[in-house]
């Protein structure tokens, strides 16, 4: 079981077991919330939106430190879990990278069945800013300070 799997168990485990009522209501809320978005996405179609709270970060980190307050795995991924509610198309693109070189992403929001706006503009945005380079690993980093010390820097 994958860490993240492993955290979310313990979150949904801490609140209080679902009824058949509480469902069907928070059902009728997402429907709620669904409907007042895509109204106002009549008037901005596709929504730029954060990815995350934080620039990416590496595999097997759960937790952060910003501005002196820790912030977990599912806080930082707040921004994206809208979209999973309502259930509109997204993609995202890196649109730049944090001092330590790792990607910070743009979310592409889009309306139902709208698939091919999202992937068009996706393709320009990701064109424009340099498209995909590949992060900077672990192992290299570790090489490089390896290399440095050998090199007397």
């Amino acid at each position: 079981m994958t860490p993240i799997l492993k955290e979310f168990i313990e979150v949904v485990a801490a609140e209080p077991p679902l009824t058949l009522e509480r469902l069907l209501h928070t059902w009728l809320e997402r429907d709620q919330c669904r409907t007042r978005l895509l109204m106002q996405m009549r008037q901005f179609p596709v929504l730029l939106c954060p990815v995350c709270s934080i620039p990416a970060f590496r595999h097997g980190e759960r937790a952060w430190k910003v501005d002196g307050q820790s912030v977990g795995y599912l806080d930082a991924m707040r921004y994206a879990q809208w979209v999973n509610l309502t259930g509109n198309p997204a993609a995202v693109v890196p649109a730049g990278r944090s001092p330590e070189g790792l990607p910070i992403g743009v979310q592409i929001v889009g309306r139902p069945h709208e698939e091919e706006v999202i992937l068009a503009i996706a393709e320009k945005i990701e064109s424009a800013l340099g498209g995909r380079q590949r992060p900077p690993s672990a192992t290299a980093t570790i090489d490089s300070r390896r290399s440095d010390a050998h090199l007397g820097r």
